[in-house]
């Protein structure tokens, strides 16, 4: 009886740890970057799990393409109303923009090359240099 009793205690225990440990990760908000790092990675964790348990599944995006206008939508909305003012605010900086723009081109043997400038592209690969976007 007494055994019985020490196992019921010790998995009692444990599962008392481990929910203290899940809600740590999922309710704190980081302090440092190895926090945040593994407070992600367990809140995409735990959340794969629940899916599975519970069946609830996804859609797959068509494409890459809507995977970024996703997470671009999400982060604008988790933007606070004050860094959106400043975020649309900002004149855009073109002359600098253009100046650190890095180029695509490809070579002789037709393999794809890439430039931090327009100067490092060989002379004649700069009329097929394309610049890349930001």
């Amino acid at each position: 009886m007494n055994r019985l009793i020490k196992m019921i205690f010790w998995t009692f225990l444990f599962l008392i740890m481990m929910l203290a440990i899940d809600q740590f990760l999922v309710q704190v908000p980081p302090v440092n970057p190895a926090h945040a790092a593994i407070r992600n990675f367990y809140r995409d964790f735990r959340s794969r799990m629940i899916d599975l348990v519970f069946g609830e599944e996804k859609t797959e995006p068509a494409s890459i393409e809507a995977v970024i206008d996703e997470q671009g939508k999400t982060r604008k909305a988790a933007l606070p109303a004050s860094a959106k003012d400043t975020e649309q605010s900002k004149p855009a900086a073109k002359p600098q923009a253009q100046a650190h723009r890095r180029y695509i081109y490809s070579d002789a043997r037709g393999e794809l090359q890439f430039a931090d400038s327009l100067e490092e592209v060989p002379k004649a690969f700069r009329g097929q240099a394309q610049p890349m976007g930001e």
